[in-house]
């Protein structure tokens, strides 16, 4: 892992959490205490955090509780789907959740009891998988910020990281729904993570508020006959037919 993925993912702890201890950061990283401590004294110089015995706090800034404040669209409606989606997870199963504020939500239903391993590009859901899954693969490439939610890029870094993987579900989000464009994204590097779906499960389920449909993004991800699921809060005549038609299913939470 880059340092700017390092110092990017202690940042997104630390907004949420607020504090954050040395031996937490040695085992979520994979480093050693002592890259961890040259890490916090970095941020410190920049006024980020306020060292601290064994740990770390975040600076009294009010930079620090705004610049990266997820913002989160139709929420009542994602949080519909989200927990429909979380319905579908058996305990002990492992799953894909990608990036966007949808698989965030979704992030957050899971419980520790439910014994779930999770792979994921979703670097914001990070603080809140680790307490409450058996196991969490973040999987490679840079860290970037959209809406406030922190996720890796694709690339040959993603395709490596997802070699040899398998999950019982994956639970994605796109750009966009349409009849004749298919499934779309605004950024190349999530088409990566699409072609990959397939080769890392047999249970594909996308989860797509109302906003999405009518919508083209600017990149191809997937046909529409791709997912095996789709769970949404409203869906007209003409797309249930035409997933019907695909043999998808699809759970509306209205």
């Amino acid at each position: 892992m880059l340092v700017v993925e390092r110092m990017e993912m202690i940042k997104q702890i630390l907004r949420n959490d607020k504090k954050i201890d040395i031996n937490s950061l040695t085992s979520m990283l994979g480093v050693s205490d002592v890259t961890v401590r040259k890490d916090l004294d970095k941020l410190q110089e920049e006024g980020f955090l306020k060292k601290i015995h064994g740990g770390a706090i975040l600076a009294e800034s009010k930079d620090n509780f705004e610049n990266e404040k997820i913002i989160i669209s139709n929420l009542q409606q994602k949080e519909k789907i989200a927990e429909m989606a979380y319905k579908t997870i058996q305990k002990g199963e492992s799953i894909f959740i990608g990036s966007g504020t949808t698989s965030y939500l979704l992030a957050q239903k899971i419980r520790k009891e439910d014994r779930i391993s999770v792979v994921t590009n979703n670097v914001s859901a990070l603080n809140i998988l680790l307490p409450n899954c058996v196991n969490v693969v973040l999987i490679g490439g840079e860290v970037i910020s959209q809406n406030g939610i922190m996720f890796t890029l694709g690339g040959k870094k993603i395709s490596n990281s997802l070699e040899g993987v398998y999950v019982n579900k994956a639970f994605t989000s796109v750009t966009g729904v349409d009849l004749n464009a298919g499934l779309t994204v605004t950024k190349e590097f999530s088409v990566y993570i699409y072609k990959h779906i397939s080769k890392i499960t047999n249970n594909w389920t996308l989860m797509i508020d109302e906003s999405k449909y009518n919508r083209i993004g600017l990149f191809y991800a997937a046909s529409l006959d791709s997912p095996n699921c789709i769970i949404t809060n409203k869906m007209d005549d003409q797309y249930k037919k035409e997933f019907d038609e695909k043999g998808i299913d699809v759970l509306i939470c209205e």
